[in-house]
């Protein structure tokens, strides 16, 4: 089912339809300020499986998450000053910084290393879900392991079928991955250029 839905001005139906599902397990698609992303429920790890299973991606590829802010980053993953300054500076964006985990985040999210990578994106409805949730929620590129990621709503709604319960419609995004950034051990390492663009100051 494709839904239109804004954070901004929230139709109450759609809004019950969302928290719903995703209490309920369901895996959700949504457009974020990059591509579009599908996710779950963070603490459901039936859901997790099942989204690993969708994309015919391997368990040991860990999944990143969307929080609220940076209060939300810090109940989920280490925020060193270091990191903190640049996280602040570059969030909300089309990032993914990769961090310590803390030990709430299910074990099945976190890299052999326990890190975990956390987003803000600069667009209103993933941050919307999670604050609907009261928590993150699991974020990952709409697409099946080795191919492109799906720009438009209705064909990610014909490639997964009855695996996704709603889909968020964006409209159809131009698909640019998110640049990734690792800051443990207060060391910053580019894992991947994406659309996000890294001052001087952060070049690795």
């Amino acid at each position: 089912m494709i839904v239109e839905w804004n954070p901004e001005r929230p139709k109450k139906k759609i809004t019950e339809l969302i928290v719903r599902t995703i209490e309920e397990g369901g895996i959700i698609a949504y457009p974020t300020d990059t591509h579009y992303g599908i996710g779950c429920d963070l603490f459901n790890i039936k859901s997790i499986r099942r989204l690993y299973a969708m994309k015919r991606l391997d368990e040991k590829r860990a999944l990143s998450i969307i929080c609220r802010d940076l209060k939300d980053i810090s109940t989920y993953a280490v925020l060193t000053d270091f990191s903190f300054d640049i996280v602040k500076w570059y969030l909300p964006g089309p990032f993914t910084f990769v961090l310590k985990a803390r030990k709430i985040i299910p074990k099945l999210l976190m890299t052999d290393r326990k890190e975990v990578g956390v987003r803000i994106p600069a667009h209103p409805v993933p941050v919307g879900i999670a604050r609907l949730c009261g928590r993150p929620v699991i974020n990952t590129s709409a697409r099946v392991a080795g191919d492109e990621v799906m720009s438009d709503p209705r064909v990610i709604e014909k490639s997964f079928g009855a695996g996704l319960a709603l889909i968020v419609d964006g409209g159809i995004l131009m698909s640019e991955p998110s640049t990734v950034v690792k800051l443990t051990d207060d060391v910053v390492e580019l894992l991947r250029e994406g659309k996000g663009a890294l001052a001087d100051r952060l070049s690795p």
